[in-house]
């Protein structure tokens, strides 16, 4: 059993505050959205998160992809499920939430997704505004084909594409990975992605996080990592520098979306770590979300389908 399938002990949890219930329309805090903002993350001090205080635990979502049961035509199917998911979140009480992009099916370009937007925007504010919640983008975001006008079109209602923050001694970091897939509408916003992410790596500071983990949306790769191109990796032209550079910066693990399904695989050390969805399966995985207990010197992770959620996540 790899770490991915892992189970771990669940401990009795204490009620709190009570949140919105399914059925109540929440108002949209449009400034949560928006904490992505010169490069970091502003929810997290800077400073006081980088020492390393205690385990903690975090969720990863990915693809709710608004509007994908029915085409862009109706919205109800992804609602229930994302209601569902944040129900677990606000009884759970992660450090944090991050949902690995696709947050729309429909793209900038198509009439229905400022409407999926907005649902996708109603729906998350009903998350406990004391849970940061991180949004990174994926190719329905975005684009198949990324340019600058889809990019500051996301950017206006999620803040920055790609940028880095510190959690209690973690250091993360999330990458626009559609640049990575097909770079040619916009080649300079991945080299300035890269150049930023070399900086990032190569801090002083960042060097001694007990951790580091890699947030973005397409798999750099599935389960090996010179397997050959195809739609739900990253090509090997570019996938294979960029391993490269994170090996070299002790990354621990890599978490992905986009496949629709739960996927598994090792670089080295590094695990690369795909989560299904969410919202709409394209395999056997059920809509679910993932539990990462994040130890000192190691990590724990386990995808759970919406209906086995555990009661409480166990913290040592």
């Amino acid at each position: 059993m790899n770490q991915s399938t892992k189970i771990f002990p669940i401990i009795f949890c204490l009620l709190g505050t009570p949140f919105l219930s399914a059925d109540e329309p929440a108002e949209i805090d449009t400034n949560r959205f928006q904490q992505a903002s010169e490069r970091t993350f502003k929810a997290f001090d800077p400073q006081t998160e980088q020492t390393w205080d205690k385990p903690f635990f975090f969720m990863q979502l990915a693809d709710p992809q608004y509007g994908m049961f029915t085409g862009n035509k109706g919205l109800d199917k992804e609602k229930v499920l994302v209601d569902q998911a944040v129900e677990h979140i606000n009884r759970l009480q992660p450090r944090f939430v991050i949902v690995c992009g696709d947050l729309t099916n429909a793209t900038p370009d198509q009439a229905r997704y400022e409407a999926q937007v907005s649902q996708y925007q109603q729906d998350f504010s009903k998350i406990d505004p004391e849970i940061p919640l991180v949004c990174v983008c994926g190719n329905h975001d975005i684009g198949n084909r990324p340019t600058a006008e889809s990019i500051a079109r996301y950017n206006q209602h999620f803040g920055d594409d790609y940028f880095s923050f510190w959690v209690g001694g973690v250091f993360n970091v999330v990458l626009n990975s559609s640049l990575l897939k097909d770079p040619s509408g916009a080649p300079e916003r991945l080299q300035q992605q890269q150049s930023w992410l070399g900086q990032q790596l190569q801090h002083p500071r960042v060097k001694e996080a007990k951790h580091i983990f890699v947030f973005l949306h397409h798999p750099l790769f599935l389960e090996q990592e010179d397997e050959p191109d195809q739609y739900f990796n990253i090509p090997l032209v570019r996938r294979t520098p960029l391993l490269a550079q994170l090996k070299a910066a002790n990354v621990r693990a890599i978490f992905a979306g986009h496949y629709h399904r739960n996927a598994y695989g090792q670089a080295g050390e590094m695990e690369m770590i795909t989560t299904g969805p969410v919202g709409r399966p394209l395999g056997k995985d059920p809509s679910g979300l993932r539990i990462v207990r994040v130890q000192e010197t190691q990590i724990q992770h386990a995808y759970h389908s919406l209906e086995t959620v555990p009661d409480a996540v166990a913290i040592p």
